[in-house]
């Protein structure tokens, strides 16, 4: 079966594949187990940002490789094929740096994006708190002038990286004005910045996440992103983008589990042949094989339509739901087909894929609010 539809998808494949052997394969198993309380895996990190991964779609003057859209969601797909949180490791560097490429000042954007974009830095994209996930912009975080600076407090919560990150672009209110903000945070040493490490994660457990306490932690007007106001927008601007990357996840994950059900299927025998020949897993398969060209079509077409400058909310809310449903189905019926193999990790990798797909149905947009933005621009046209 032919994935790309674009001949330089074939060398980012490759590239993936040969850094997976040599960096991602021989300590997956390790990160994933790693006892409590889990540590951010600084060294690989670092290796991804060297390999040009973060920076894979940033400008070239600003430290990325300038790549399109689509090669960088084929490069989060292989990533997630071979391991699902080291993808996300990559992707959420991508997210973080986002808005300051997109809504940051020139003296911002090469303060910050370079260092981003090689790994040197961990930013964090600052935005659910615990009462304001999907409805974002219940925001209870305010920040209050004072001179030249902004005092904020607030908690945040479910934040990638927020754990173990230097930097980040942090979303509230000032006080003051109704309508949310943005303005990045780079000294997270300061004492009123307390981030802990969340314990006991299903999933993607090499991606660390945290929660943060902020107490009169203090950032330099300079450091406001854009316009005051703006911030919403700002947010749902970058979550669109990262919405086709979350399918290219999706995509990436349920191609391994079809890849895993196949080759079992193979070998294993029951009622004297391979179970490839009974009917029931032959269904299976079949329907596992045409969701994920489904998604991954759904997935290419956004970020095309991204490359060319296009609106692609719709196309991104469409992929990223149907992307993470079809990992879960795919998962679910890999699953199925490995009996007790797959339900045991010992045995295989199944059992991962289990736990690192669940999440892709709730972050950067529930499958719910996916429905409300498809809905929204099917009847609101």
């Amino acid at each position: 079966m032919n994935k790309n539809i674009d001949d330089r998808q074939q060398a980012v494949r490759d590239e993936v594949k040969a850094f997976a052997e040599k960096e991602i394969y021989p300590i997956s198993e390790q990160l994933d187990q790693m006892p409590e309380p889990r540590k951010f895996p600084v060294e690989l990190y670092r290796k991804i940002g060297e390999a040009g991964f973060i920076g894979y779609a940033m400008p070239k003057e600003l430290g990325g490789r300038g790549k399109s859209h689509l090669e960088y969601i084929t490069l989060v797909e292989e990533l997630c094929y071979h391991d699902a949180a080291v993808g996300l490791l990559c992707a959420v560097g991508e997210l973080a740096t986002h808005p300051i490429i997109h809504f940051g000042s020139e003296e911002q954007k090469k303060k910050y994006v370079p260092d981003c974009a090689t790994g040197r830095r961990i930013p964090a994209f600052i935005l659910t708190e615990p009462e304001a996930g999907s409805d974002a912009a219940n925001q209870k975080t305010v920040a209050v002038e004072n001179g030249d600076e902004d005092i904020v407090n607030g908690e945040k919560i479910f934040i990638m990286h927020g754990d173990v990150a230097d930097m980040g672009v942090l979303f509230c209110k000032i006080e003051g004005k109704p309508k949310l903000s943005a303005m990045i945070i780079d000294n997270t040493n300061q004492p009123g910045w307390k981030a802990r490490t969340l314990k006991n994660k299903m999933g993607m457990r090499a991606a660390t996440t945290g929660g943060i306490h902020i107490e009169n932690v203090k950032v330099p007007k300079e450091n406001l992103l854009g316009d005051i106001g703006k911030g919403f927008r700002y947010a749902m601007t970058t979550l669109d983008s990262a919405r086709i990357g979350v399918a290219a996840q999706g995509v990436g994950i349920a191609q391994r589990a079809l890849d895993e059900a196949v080759a079992y299927s193979k070998k294993r025998v029951a009622f004297g042949a391979p179970i490839a020949k009974l009917q029931a897993i032959q269904w299976m398969i079949a329907d596992m094989a045409t969701r994920v060209a489904a998604a991954r079509a759904l997935t290419y077409k956004a970020a095309q339509m991204q490359d060319a400058g296009e609106r692609f909310s719709l196309e991104a809310a469409m992929a990223k739901l149907y992307g993470s449903e079809t990992a879960n189905f795919c998962v679910d019926r890999c699953m199925q087909i490995h009996g007790g193999y797959g339900y045991i990790g010992e045995f295989s990798t199944v059992e991962k894929l289990y736990r690192d797909q669940r999440v892709l149905e709730i972050y950067e947009g529930t499958s719910e609010v996916q429905r409300l933005v498809i809905a929204g621009n099917i009847i609101g046209r």
